[in-house]
């Protein structure tokens, strides 16, 4: 009787638990299987001695930080998408899926040895129900990149029985899908060479989605899975934004930035803010300060930067600048667009501002440098004695350990940070749209 008593109030509390908003910091990627595309990574995800930590700066472009004493109970992050990732120059099809799925088990098998700190979850459903009832890290798969992964409606669906929650369909390279972004420097213009050469010849339009890429685009959303447009040059985002306004597609993008900041293909536009949020979507920044630093900005924003009192560029400050004025925008100029004037932010509901967050992406290991320090010799200013700093200011982010010590800093100099804790909800329901449309 009283073993019955228990199963049914567990019953009763599981079946209430999807109804309670989830507010955790989700990071929206980050690569603990970049070993098992790129071998100089080092080992992948396993735990150091505890007495015997690794020398790691934030200057880790081709180094491998994510290591499992970081992910294990981490406050800055108890939600981590992993994102499997193929190299650029991989061709054929059945090796492209082989890798993808070596990755996949990677991660699971990592999971069940340490069943009792992380754990796999498949659907929002599972996601919800771990939060709730576990204080385990949880982990969510994903792909970066679908060249060579995605030819049809059967491989959507068959990715998404693999548990994968979305897929950034155009990586580093223009591929069948569409154009690539092409970043200022000099990484991604050798990387997409091809794209490059177009580019600097001039002798064709820029490079949008393909009809193959519409296609893909359809293929993931019936089979339940989120498209990311993360990525993509201007011209195919604005493809795909046409596409998934004419099927009532949400956007997920998981890492780009704010073109009125970050003015290059990697930075998304005004407008084009509006559309993913009216279409349900969600943006992400990406949390690095090195990746955050202002490039060309408008006149407005490039005068408020001028106007700080201390910014240190590349560090905490550069990411912080870059949060403040997206939300600004979001909960300004997008909420008047999409409730026509009608309602402030501040007069909505909590559930109505879910609407509006904004994610965060780490992308440790994902090629690139992380916060610098603001003191000390790679900072902007000396350390002043007997003062008290948080970590990420002396030594920046040279790993997902220190995402902790960066949300303390920027909750103590008064940055709100509840738009990046219902970034969680907000991904939950935008996977539970999906779920709930595959065919």
């Amino acid at each position: 009787m009283h073993r019955c008593l228990l199963f049914l109030l567990g019953l009763i509390f599981a079946l209430r638990v999807p109804a309670q908003p989830i507010r955790e910091y989700l990071d929206l990627q980050m690569h603990p299987t970049m070993h098992q595309a790129y071998r100089f990574f080092g080992r992948g995800l396993e735990y150091f001695p505890e007495n015997n930590p690794p020398k790691l700066s934030h200057r880790h472009l081709l180094n491998n930080v994510n290591h499992a004493n970081f992910w294990d109970h981490n406050p800055g992050a108890r939600i981590i998408v992993h994102g499997s990732i193929l190299p650029e120059v991989l061709v054929a099809r059945k090796r492209a899926r082989a890798r993808i799925l070596a990755q996949i088990a990677y991660v699971d098998d990592f999971v069940a040895a340490h069943a009792d700190r992380f754990a796999v979850a498949r659907s929002p459903e599972e996601v919800r129900q771990l939060v709730h009832t576990t204080d385990k890290t949880i982990v969510i798969h994903s792909i970066e990149g679908a060249k060579r992964l995605l030819d049809g409606p059967e491989d959507a669906r068959f990715w998404a029985g693999q548990g994968i929650a979305f897929m950034t369909l155009i990586h580093l390279m223009d591929d069948e899908f569409g154009g690539a972004a092409i970043l200022p420097d000099w990484t991604t213009r050798l990387i997409n060479w091809k794209g490059t050469l177009r580019q600097k010849l001039g002798r064709k339009p820029p490079r949008g989605l393909t009809d193959k890429g519409r296609q893909a685009i359809q293929w993931l959303t019936d089979a339940g899975i989120m498209t990311d447009i993360t990525h993509m040059s201007d011209s195919s985002r604005a493809d795909a934004l046409t596409y998934m306004e004419a099927h009532g597609i949400p956007p997920l993008a998981t890492h780009d930035m704010f073109k009125p900041l970050h003015n290059h293909p990697r930075g998304i536009s005004k407008a084009d803010i509006v559309r993913i949020y009216r279409l349900g979507g969600m943006v992400a920044l990406p949390v690095s300060g090195a990746s955050c630093r202002a490039h060309h900005p408008e006149e407005a924003y490039a005068a408020q930067l001028a106007a700080l009192a201390r910014h240190c560029p590349g560090s905490i400050d550069s990411y912080k600048f870059s949060y403040r004025v997206l939300q600004e925008f979001v909960e300004g100029e997008v909420v008047d667009h999409l409730l026509a004037g009608e309602s402030a932010f501040l007069e909505l509901g909590e559930a109505e501002k879910v609407d509006f967050a904004i994610g965060f992406q780490s992308d440790f290991n994902g090629w690139l440098d992380h916060h610098r320090p603001r003191y000390g010799a790679e900072g902007c200013w000396e350390k002043v004695p007997g003062t008290s700093y948080e970590a990420v200011e002396l030594v920046g982010m040279p790993h997902p350990g220190t995402l902790e010590s960066h949300w303390k800093l920027l909750e103590k100099e008064g940055v709100d940070l509840q738009p990046i804790l219902r970034a969680s909800e907000k991904f939950l329901q935008m996977w539970e749209h999906f779920r709930a449309r595959r065919q």
